[in-house]
């Protein structure tokens, strides 16, 4: 069956190009700065929350930059929303071509996760800049870790399609999750140590909460991998990759059991 599938993806590789560079055209058609703006979004967002918790509520104790800690957690967890955000609507979006030609379905949610990875790339730029800056200041010290962020990266991207595939699912039989996961992301993102240092929660009631959540620990390893030159423990290595893996073949499963039925509800 794995054979089938593989057989199946190769075959849909242009058209799965084709998608993704359809999306960027309509992403940026008609802006005046287009792409940029994949580098400046995240900068922007950058100096509000900075001045926000540095100026505003003083946060200063996450062993870096603040304008650092952030960037580098907000990048990978955007990419995360954006891509489980889009995915989720990707087999209602495409219902006249589903209609229409035999195309695996799952493609469509494989695109929008890849077009969403490629911003990632961009936003990379941006975070970078940031990087370098406080790299000269001498506020900040690259290691060799750095050429190893892309495990991470890719853990998330394995983890986004596999809840992405749930999400697609689900919303083709109940709508109301397109208008509830805009909250649920919101409510996830603040569980997540981005804005704030996971010293903070030391010794709380809910500090298992905290370390539940999937992307503490993709954000934790990125962060250190990028910043930190500390290579994750494998305890903490095979928690992650579990999470992304299992979260996968669970998006497959339940995407595989209920795709026949998209045809009569989309």
């Amino acid at each position: 069956m794995l054979k089938a599938y593989w057989r199946d993806f190769v075959r849909f590789i242009p058209l799965l190009m084709g998608l993704t560079n359809k999306d960027f055209k309509l992403k940026y058609r008609r802006s005046f700065l287009g792409i940029v703006w994949s580098m400046l979004n995240p900068l922007l967002m950058m100096i509000v929350f900075t001045s926000v918790f540095v100026i505003i509520y003083r946060v200063q104790s996450v062993g870096m930059p603040f304008s650092v800690y952030y960037i580098t957690g907000a990048t990978l967890f955007n990419f995360f929303s954006e891509a489980s955000s889009s995915s989720m609507t990707s087999i209602i979006d495409n219902a006249s071509l589903i209609k229409k030609v035999y195309i695996p379905k799952y493609i469509f949610v494989l695109e929008k996760c890849a077009f969403s990875f490629v911003n990632m790339l961009f936003s990379l730029i941006a975070m970078m800049g940031v990087i370098l800056f406080y790299v000269i200041t001498g506020e900040v010290h690259l290691h060799l870790t750095i050429f190893l962020i892309f495990i991470p990266m890719i853990f998330v991207f394995i983890f986004s399609v596999g809840i992405g595939l749930i999400l697609s699912a689900l919303s083709v039989f109940f709508r109301d999750i397109v208008h509830i996961w805009g909250v649920l992301t919101t409510v996830w993102m603040y569980l997540t140590p981005i804005m704030y240092p996971m010293d903070m929660l030391s010794g709380q009631s809910f500090e298992w909460v905290i370390q539940l959540n999937p992307m503490f620990y993709f954000v934790d390893d990125f962060r250190n991998l990028m910043i930190s030159g500390i290579i994750p423990s494998m305890d903490h290595f095979l928690i992650s990759f579990v999470i992304c893996v299992g979260t996968f073949f669970v998006g497959m499963f339940v995407f595989r059991k209920v795709q026949d039925r998209f045809i009569l509800h989309i």
